[in-house]
């Protein structure tokens, strides 16, 4: 009795899973609804956007608005049918006239979601038909699009501070140190002088500096973020701001026979310089503490080591050196990076986006290396170029374009001081050295603090 019981379980049970997996397969399968008109889907592969069917107001839109001024003008819609193919029309406005629409890839139909009529924007319309032809809905397609720009700065109507400046300044460089600002320089007549300021806003007079011929341009960091060191004939000279920031004094004298082309920045205990032995480039380190020039590796020739701009920022969990100025094989603009052993590399090679530039404006912002302005064949840029990881890639940020009320402008000092705030200190235009203070608030700070009420 028993056997025959099991042997009833065993012809049952593969009976009883296979009718168990096509009960689920059932499921899972779309069910062709040939009457049914309503769409499932829709999608547009030159957006990224999720876009939600109503079917209660007959209205489809993007859950998350486009990017301010994102280019809806020419767009080719797709739809998907609940299991079948639909066939549609479309029109302009309640009131226009339907048109036949088909959302073939191979022979797409392009409609302009921005178009208006005086300052009303026209709606677009969709009427889908059923499979069997014998019902048909009508949607509205609203692509939402930001009005307000929450990528933008807000510079305000006005520059907030103007730099009292002794003469007309020839070199400068501005640094932030302990929640102050320090600006140098050097005018026509050859005296160099030092101003600070807590806010941007408010400047202290001009306090002058003793050595004659500083290269304010090369000034950079030594070993501590208060002590700062600048390039004078052939040796380099140090202050502490924590002391007395207008009091410099001799550090050390060039390698011998090494013909100085430029300071770079402090990275890994070192002091680094590009000096120039014969006819070749080479890149020497100064230990912390140490009395002795190293020379580091040759530098490619393509390499500059005049009208640079350096700038030392986060990579990953490492700090990381960075040479702008530099021209591509192609003609392009390059980034170079010196990491914390010396180690030189082409780091965005010919896969950067902007032209040869001399003096941008380097800043580390919402965790991202950018550039700012500079110089192109000549010519003044107003330009933002952002890289996503570390100075390989670049892109321009359009949104990040200096107005026309600040211009292009180049060789300037801009910095982060707050949440989604920066400051643009001094620089130079095609008219000369600019004395203005600007700040800039990340529109997208503005509208939250409307939001909540700030």
């Amino acid at each position: 009795m028993k056997i025959k019981n099991l042997l009833f379980i065993a012809l049952f049970l593969p009976v009883a899973f296979f009718s168990c997996q096509k009960d689920d397969d059932d499921k899972n399968k779309v069910k062709v609804i040939k009457d049914d008109p309503r769409i499932r889907s829709m999608y547009i592969n030159k957006l990224s956007a999720t876009f939600v069917i109503n079917d209660v107001e007959g209205l489809i839109f993007n859950y998350d608005s486009l990017a301010y001024q994102t280019d809806i003008s020419s767009l080719s819609p797709t739809f998907t049918g609940f299991g079948g193919t639909l066939s549609f029309q479309y029109k302009y406005g309640k009131n226009g006239e339907w048109k036949k629409y088909a959302d073939n890839i191979y022979n797409p139909i392009y409609l302009n979601f921005d178009s208006v009529a005086g300052a009303k924007k026209i709606p677009v319309f969709f009427k889908s038909t059923a499979i069997d032809s014998s019902y048909t809905k009508e949607y509205e397609v609203d692509i939402r699009v930001h009005n307000y720009d929450v990528d933008a700065f807000e510079w305000g109507k006005e520059k907030v501070g103007t730099l009292p400046v002794q003469g007309t300044v020839v070199s400068q460089k501005a640094v932030f140190y302990n929640q102050k600002y320090y600006f140098f320089y050097r005018n026509d007549l050859g005296d160099s002088f030092v101003i600070s300021s807590t806010d941007g806003e408010t400047w202290k007079e001009s306090t002058k500096i003793s050595i004659d011929g500083l290269k304010w341009e090369t000034l950079t960091t030594l070993y501590q973020p208060q002590k700062l060191v600048v390039q004078a004939g052939s040796g380099l000279y140090t202050c502490d701001l924590s002391e007395n920031p207008a009091v410099f004094t001799s550090f050390t004298e060039l390698p011998e026979n090494i013909v100085l082309k430029a300071p770079l920045f402090t990275l890994g205990n070192n002091f680094w310089i590009i000096g120039k032995l014969a006819e070749s480039t080479f890149l020497y380190s100064l230990a912390n503490g140490g009395l002795l020039w190293q020379q580091g590796m040759e530098l490619p020739g393509r390499v500059p080591a005049e009208k640079i701009t350096t700038f030392v920022s986060p990579s990953g969990s490492t700090m990381l050196g960075y040479i702008f100025g530099g021209e591509s094989i192609t003609g392009n603009g390059t980034v170079w990076g010196i990491d914390v052993n010396g180690n030189i590399m082409e780091l965005s090679q010919d896969q950067s986006v902007f032209p040869h530039l001399t003096y941008p404006m380097p800043v580390f912002f919402e965790n991202k290396l950018s550039i700012v302005g500079g110089i192109t064949d000549g010519n003044y840029t107003s330009r933002f170029y952002t890289s996503s990881n570390s100075g390989s890639n670049w892109s321009s940020d359009e949104h990040k374009t200096l107005p026309d009320k600040i211009g292009a402008i180049a060789n300037g000092f801009i910095t982060q001081y707050d949440r989604n705030k920066v400051i643009l200190i001094g620089g130079e235009t095609k008219n000369g050295f600019s004395p203005n203070v600007w700040k800039g608030t990340l529109k997208r700070e503005i509208l939250d603090g409307i939001i909540s009420g700030k």
